[in-house]
């Protein structure tokens, strides 16, 4: 492959990726929606946001360069394909005509995408990370890249007012019947419960805290005002078991629901992680918030065989 091409054959880089850039890749699928048939697809990796939060923009570089990859391999050299910016991707399959075999396709790469970013952060990734995907034939919906992109977006902002994670196809009117949902991944974890009901933090699954986070970050950015988000990483000091260990990191979960306010958010995003998102925070609060964990974390009997870090960071409204 001559250097200055990329693994489309295409000379306009994405940077982050190595795809084709935002206006060759334009080119391309104005042409291929004039003579070709198959499939416009957008593609949306949900709760992106959330997990460059916990894990870190350095591996969520690596989950887009897999994202790539995946889709990829399970697309011919001839379709195209890139990357529109952030974790939306657009890819024009050809000869895809059908919507069951489109269904297993979406399986496959939905599958694929959440056992990397298992491998990337660990078998106890607690993200509920997958993709969404709004679906529109050509030419059946029409001919214009434009117009078609239009209704696969609107298709796909379907999928994610339902929940996210699922695959549905464009149909005719105004693309929000009742079938138009034909798959969608059952999510882990659909309880409301707090942990605490009386005191403390709203204690959440996943699921709930990345819409209440999303929420809260579009207020921010609206309206203005300041938050936190802080992670919390225990480790053991000594050999212990399994079950040891989950006992140790369930004590440090109750004494930091107990520390928090009850405006404050926070949920366990792997075995040994606390992820908070704090609103209305001043200087010196995160400060105050570790020194008060750590003081009753002194007090329990797993204070010299574990380690606790602190990374905390402010939100502004830029963010």
């Amino acid at each position: 492959m001559d250097d200055n091409t990329n693994a489309f054959g295409e000379t306009d880089f994405d940077k982050l990726t190595g795809n084709a850039g935002r206006l060759d890749l334009i080119g391309q699928l104005q042409q291929a929606c004039k003579k070709d048939r198959g499939v416009l697809i957008l593609i949306n990796l949900d709760n992106f946001e959330i997990f460059n939060d916990v894990y870190g923009y350095d591996i969520g570089e690596q989950l887009l360069y897999k994202c790539i990859e995946i889709i990829n391999a399970n697309t011919e050299d001839d379709d195209i394909k890139g990357r529109l910016g952030g974790d939306e991707f657009i890819v024009f399959i050809k000869g895809v005509t059908d919507r069951v075999s489109f269904t297993r396709l979406y399986k496959k790469i939905n599958d694929q995408i959440t056992e990397s970013a298992k491998k990337l952060v660990g078998e106890d990734m607690r993200i509920s990370l997958g993709i969404s995907i709004g679906v529109v034939f050509v030419p059946d919906h029409g001919d214009v890249y434009e117009d078609l992109f239009q209704k696969a977006n609107l298709t796909l902002e379907h999928v994610k007012q339902q929940g996210g994670q699922g695959c549905a196809f464009y149909s005719n009117g105004d693309g929000r019947d009742e079938k138009l949902i034909l798959d969608n991944f059952e999510l882990i974890s659909k309880d409301l419960d707090e942990t605490v009901e009386d005191a403390g933090a709203l204690w959440v699954d996943y699921d709930h805290f990345s819409i209440i986070y999303r929420f809260m970050k579009r207020y921010l950015a609206t309206y203005g005002g300041t938050a936190a988000k802080m992670l919390i990483t225990i480790t053991p000091l000594t050999s212990m078991s399994r079950d040891d260990f989950g006992m140790m990191t369930r004590e440090l979960g109750k004494i930091i629901n107990k520390t928090l306010r009850k405006s404050d958010l926070m949920m366990q995003s792997r075995q040994n992680q606390f992820f908070l998102f704090l609103p209305e925070v001043k200087d010196g609060t995160m400060e105050r918030v570790s020194s008060r964990i750590m003081e009753s974390w002194q007090k329990t009997m797993y204070y010299k065989d574990s380690e606790i870090y602190f990374d905390a960071e402010f939100i502004s409204k830029t963010k």
